[in-house]
């Protein structure tokens, strides 16, 4: 029963520490979205690496009510490595981005480092950033509409 116990509790420890030491390497990062127009939601959407990005996987997402100004959306223990992040502001309440017959968007859209697209998609090289150890980032984004 004592050595059930002893591994048990050494199992439990070798957790703890394990669970400390991925807090103290994770980083925290920060979107400051500006130009949003009142009314619907924000979906924001945190990719981690060009694969993921390219495959719509993505590693953190949000969904935060539009205010008008200023929208800041944090992602908190983050661990390091290289980051995109896209978003669309769902000015109708849907849940869908709207778009015209051409397939534009109807609604605001941006990509981190404020990346814009140039008669078709965004390059991931433009909207990438890297997340280092224990690491405070902050990205500001304007919406496009």
């Amino acid at each position: 029963m004592m050595k059930i116990f002893n591994r048990t509790s050494n199992t439990i420890a070798a957790l703890l520490l394990s669970l400390s030491a991925q807090s103290a390497n994770a980083s925290n990062i920060t979107f400051e979205i500006s130009g949003v127009q009142a009314k619907g939601k924000l979906y924001i959407q945190l990719f981690k690496g060009e694969d993921n990005y390219q495959q719509g996987k993505a590693h953190n997402a949000t969904i935060v009510v539009a205010k008008e100004g200023i929208t800041k959306v944090s992602f908190a223990d983050i661990e390091q490595g290289e980051y995109a992040l896209r978003f669309f502001h769902d000015q109708d309440d849907n849940g869908e981005m709207a778009t015209n017959l051409f397939g534009m968007p109807t609604e605001g859209y941006g990509f981190s480092n404020n990346a814009k697209p140039n008669y078709g998609p965004v390059d991931y090289s433009e909207i990438k950033f890297e997340v280092g150890k224990d690491q405070q980032v902050v990205n500001k984004t304007e919406v496009i509409y």
